[in-house]
């Protein structure tokens, strides 16, 4: 799981019934890797190093 910065609006759809709507400049902590990486490939948002933000 990672911490993903919304840069735009994603409708993430694990299965046929279920969508996850992910908002443009809100930071959402334990993203499901799965989501990230659609997320990812569709320039929705970046990954939040939490590293850096201690």
């Amino acid at each position: 799981m990672k911490t993903i910065t919304m840069q735009k609006e994603f409708s993430y759809r694990p299965s046929v019934r279920v969508v996850v709507q992910y908002g443009q400049g809100k930071t959402y902590p334990r993203v499901p890797e799965a989501a990230v990486r659609a997320i990812l490939a569709a320039g929705a948002g970046v990954i939040v190093d939490q590293d850096a933000a201690q």
